[in-house]
């Protein structure tokens, strides 16, 4: 017998059954197609509501190595409401998936490292948030912003005691064909103290203390997040104080500077 048949006849043997008796014929026939179209349904509507309705976001910052992977809503939400964002309008972006070791370049390393390249080239990017480690790693890349165009002489004199300083000779010395060398060779000038630096961070994969002091160009780029009610509460680097920076070509300055202080807040 043709399935058509088959169908036919059973539809004959269902008339004057009722809804249960129909319910059960289409749902031993058809339950399968039905689940499939269900989900696509569900998947297309999703989908277009994630077109329709995407807004264009307030902000975007990367917490690098942090402990707290599931308060990305708490910290959005939080902020939104700390600046005032009218949410129907606008959202923001804080993505603390992110992990780094300098020591261990797997791929997720490679990952973040090029992620925040990407974002950085796009301006789509205004925070990163990191352990010290790799916050002094992109520091070094020259891709934080000056903090005394942010911030007055009097702020920053507020802020000494959590100011992060890099030597601008050393940013250059790491943009200078000469470290590319070292890179390939494995020889550096030892007279050079940025050589040396560069050297022995590459070795250990800890940034050196440098004072201030010693420093010929020092350049205030992260402020330390020491006693932050927002870190402590959202469990985001519970071993040490994190650095905030807000990135060079930032386009949305205003609520970078909004969101450094809301970091802030103790």
């Amino acid at each position: 017998m043709a399935v058509r048949d088959e169908i036919r006849e059973q539809r004959q043997k269902l008339k004057g059954q009722g809804f249960k008796a129909h319910w059960d014929y289409f749902w031993e026939y058809y339950k399968i197609h039905t689940i499939v179209a269900v989900f696509a349904l569900i998947f297309i509507i999703t989908i277009v509501r994630d077109i329709t309705n995407k807004k264009p976001y307030a902000l975007e910052a990367i917490f690098i190595n942090s402990a707290g992977l599931d308060t990305q809503t708490t910290i959005q939400d939080g902020f939104i409401e700390y600046a005032g964002i009218d949410s129907a309008q606008e959202s923001c972006m804080v993505d603390t998936s992110a992990n780094f070791q300098i020591s261990n370049l797997d791929t997720t390393a490679v990952a973040t490292s090029e992620k925040i390249f990407a974002m950085t080239s796009a301006k789509s990017l205004d925070i990163i948030v990191a352990d010290r480690n790799s916050f002094a790693h992109f520091g070094g890349q020259g891709s934080y912003m000056d903090l005394r165009e942010v911030f007055s002489d009097e702020e920053l004199a507020a802020l000494e005691d959590r100011l992060f300083y890099v030597d601008e000779g050393y940013i250059e010395y790491l943009a200078s064909s000469e470290y590319t060398e070292y890179i390939t060779t494995g020889v550096y000038d030892k007279s050079n103290k940025y050589a040396v630096q560069a050297a022995e961070y590459n070795e250990t994969f800890l940034f050196p203390e440098i004072p201030v002091s010693e420093m010929d160009n020092p350049i205030p780029v992260g402020i330390y997040l020491k006693d932050s009610k927002v870190i402590a509460e959202t469990g985001t680097y519970p071993d040490e104080a994190p650095l905030a920076a807000i990135i060079c070509n930032t386009q949305r300055l205003d609520n970078a500077i909004k969101f450094v202080e809301y970091l802030l807040q103790q």
